[in-house]
């Protein structure tokens, strides 16, 4: 059940990338509404509506405001971090056949209410008694815009000194759509080091280690460092075979930063707005892992038929996405650098970008780092483990 365990939910400016859509309090931790609920462990239920009805068993544990989730299914395991009042969250997962975690999230939003957590929330039940402890029920508040007339509603049950004992999800505030019951709990002291996300997913290279050995550079794909021009932001794009890394910064003070190997499936980003900030990483699965020896399978982008000149140079149009609500066209020379890029999309503003400088020169992978002071578990409020 991919429950809110939020306060309320803010959508930011259109065409926000990654930056999309934030929570204001971290998303599958329990509820709060208060700092004073003591340390805890428990044992909950989980149950799934949407599909198949599976339940499947979600372990909590508190410590002074930070809590660590795991969640185990037949699909893998999801383990969250996160600080309910501070709005930060970080969430991985890993397949059952996987050694490691294959992707994260982290979010932390802007607490740009103060005090929605307890003006806004409301009785929205009778009490019940999960493992003998008493609780009332809590509806969750979200913005009403955002939620229209068929939810999910979230609704969390509290016992006496604030523990999340159960919680449901309704569709049309009727419908179940999944719900998590405590079958075990105890009151007891929890090590700060149990509430600590491991050290290792805040290291660049424990995301983009490579995952293989890979063929020579392609003599028409040289290193190359280019800075483009938009309607609304301005670019900074690097190659470095198979890396490629771009930096967005745009008039509204968004600033993305991305890289990603262009054969496999790797890639960390981070970003921040006004009120946001957000970190994803992902790396192959073992199931999807290209053995050595793969023998590269390419099918490239639809020709145009029209070209151009930018920079004193030629370049031919070529379509490289095409989706129901949007694709995005380049217009390359030769060796595949982009001189023209034109963004279209039924969600947003189109965007177009031009090339204003360009110079092919060797490039390093430690370019493509993302500035280290946004990377740092500190700078997210974490303390981690090793």
């Amino acid at each position: 059940m991919k429950r809110r365990g939020a306060a309320c939910v803010f959508l930011l400016a259109t065409g926000m990338g990654v930056l999309a859509a934030g929570m204001a309090n971290a998303d599958d931790i329990p509820f709060f509404i208060s700092r004073d609920v003591p340390d805890y462990r428990a044992l909950m239920t989980l149950r799934e509506a949407d599909g198949p009805t599976n339940t499947y068993l979600r372990s909590v544990v508190h410590h002074r405001g930070w809590t660590r989730v795991e969640e185990q299914s037949d699909r893998g395991t999801g383990v969250s971090y996160g600080n309910f009042f501070d709005n930060v969250l970080l969430s991985t997962w890993k397949a059952p056949d996987d050694e490691d975690v294959t992707s994260m999230t982290i979010t932390k939003v802007a607490q740009l209410r103060r005090g929605i957590r307890v003006k806004n929330t409301k009785e929205a039940g009778t009490a019940i008694h999960p493992a003998g402890e008493a609780c009332k029920w809590w509806e969750v508040i979200d913005k009403p815009e955002l939620k229209g007339a068929y939810g999910p509603f979230s609704y969390s049950c509290l016992s006496s000194d604030g523990i999340e004992v159960a919680t449901k999800e309704l569709i049309k505030r009727k419908e179940p759509s999944g719900e998590t019951q405590v079958v075990r709990l105890e009151r007891t002291s929890v090590a700060e080091s149990e509430v600590r996300p491991p050290k290792r997913l805040f290291d660049p290279a424990f995301w983009l280690k490579p995952l293989r050995n890979y063929p020579n550079r392609p003599a028409n794909l040289p290193d190359f460092s280019a800075r483009m021009i938009g309607d609304r932001s301005e670019k900074r794009v690097l190659r470095h075979y198979p890396w490629r890394f771009e930096e967005e910064r745009s008039e509204d003070g968004r600033t993305v930063f991305s890289v990603w190997n262009m054969l496999d499936d790797q890639r960390l980003t981070v970003g921040y707005s006004k009120n946001e900030r957000h970190f994803e990483a992902h790396r192959s699965s073992v199931d999807l892992r290209p053995s050595s020896n793969l023998i590269e399978i390419g099918i490239g982008p639809t020709d145009l038929k029209k070209s151009d000149r930018y920079l004193g140079e030629s370049c031919a149009w070529f379509e490289v996405t095409h989706l129901a609500d949007a694709g995005t066209s380049e217009c390359l020379t030769p060796d595949g650098v982009a001189l023209k890029v034109e963004f279209s999309s039924w969600l947003g503003p189109d965007e177009i970008y031009t090339a204003v400088e360009l110079k092919r020169r060797p490039v390093e992978l430690k370019e493509m780092i993302p500035p280290a002071e946004l990377i740092d578990p500190s700078s997210w409020g974490f303390t981690v483990s090793d």
